[in-house]
């Protein structure tokens, strides 16, 4: 297996190969089928299919994989979550890619990949997956470490012609850690107006994007040293700029990460750093002792409720920020 880094920091994608994207990386999916769809003919046919769908029926995908038309253009077709295959589809759907097919194909799997220690990198930990690597070129697209992102940073620069060195870089991941979307979206907004260095690190300290970056981190620290006074102020002010679906859904990922931790006997699991931006995540392990799993289970259930209330009737967003302030956080453990 390729790591996504590798592949994409040496050479283009060659549209000859048919490709297997596993890992969990929805950046790094969009980004990798965006540079396909971008080199191909405009006459292409693009077909999307998602096998955890089950409004998306086999039959359709087995019809555009076997049909060749030599009147028509090709298709790129797209086979998500093939991890939901079964064994019967899944034999079904390798023969067809492995027979004279023209079309461009590109399956993502996108579980979380398991470290080998004898090979000294990820794998599948799937079976049906493992089968489709037989037949397509297999591409890494895990979550990567802040280490790695100094890399990613160069590949994007060259790619929207921006000018930058190592103190630019730092201060985008010391902002944004490994957060591929707001680096990305970051750069790409800079490059549109600003050449000079000094001018991009002056506009990175000015951006919203990063105030908010900075009112979320001193939430999450508040959260992982129990400082009820200082979550509710933190959570309100970001509850009145972003609203509360923004909120409660940090605050989980956080405590979410905690109660993983405090399950795992106060070690941080490595597919739950991953979901971790920033220095914060030096804190979870120390934060697990702050809470017992009684409370961090309930706290998962009051997110949960919260959740579906957004979803399903209105509500009053400080009133439920203050219900779950109560419910999670004022008890005693």
């Amino acid at each position: 297996m390729i790591k996504a880094l590798k592949i994409l920091g040496q050479k283009s994608l060659d549209l000859s190969k048919n490709y297997l994207l596993a890992g969990d990386s929805d950046f790094l999916y969009l980004y990798i089928k965006d540079q396909i769809v971008e080199k191909l003919n405009n006459d292409t046919e693009l077909f999307l299919f998602d096998c955890s769908d089950k409004a998306d029926k086999i039959e359709f995908l087995v019809n555009s994989l076997g049909s060749q038309d030599l009147f028509s253009g090709s298709k790129f077709v797209i086979i998500k979550n093939i991890n939901k295959l079964s064994k019967k589809d899944k034999d079904t759907i390798i023969a067809l890619i492995d027979s004279d097919n023209t079309h461009h194909i590109l399956c993502v799997d996108h579980s979380f990949l398991i470290f080998d220690y004898k090979s000294k990198s990820n794998i599948v930990k799937n079976a049906n997956t493992r089968e489709f690597q037989k037949c397509l070129e297999t591409i890494d697209i895990s979550t990567p470490f802040e280490s790695e992102m100094t890399q990613w940073i160069k590949i994007f620069a060259e790619e929207l012609n921006l000018n930058i060195n190592n103190t630019y870089s730092s201060k985008l991941i010391e902002t944004f850690g490994n957060n591929f979307s707001a680096i990305y979206n970051e750069m790409s907004k800079s490059s549109l107006s600003i050449e000079k260095e000094d001018d991009l690190i002056h506009l990175l300290n000015q951006s919203s994007s990063v105030n908010k970056d900075k009112q979320l981190w001193e939430l999450n620290y508040a959260i992982c040293d129990r400082r009820v006074d200082a979550i509710f102020e933190n959570g309100l002010s970001i509850l009145n700029q972003y609203g509360l679906s923004y909120l409660i859904n940090s605050m989980f990922t956080i405590m979410e990460a905690i109660f993983l931790t405090k399950k795992n006997n106060g070690t941080l699991l490595e597919s739950t750093s991953r979901n971790i931006r920033g220095k914060v995540i030096n804190r979870i392990s120390a934060a697990s002792s702050n809470y017992s799993l009684k409370e961090l289970e309930n706290a998962i259930v009051i997110f949960s409720e919260i959740d579906i209330k957004l979803k399903t009737k209105k509500v009053i967003d400080e009133a439920e920020f203050t219900n779950i302030i109560n419910g999670v956080f004022k008890s005693e453990g």
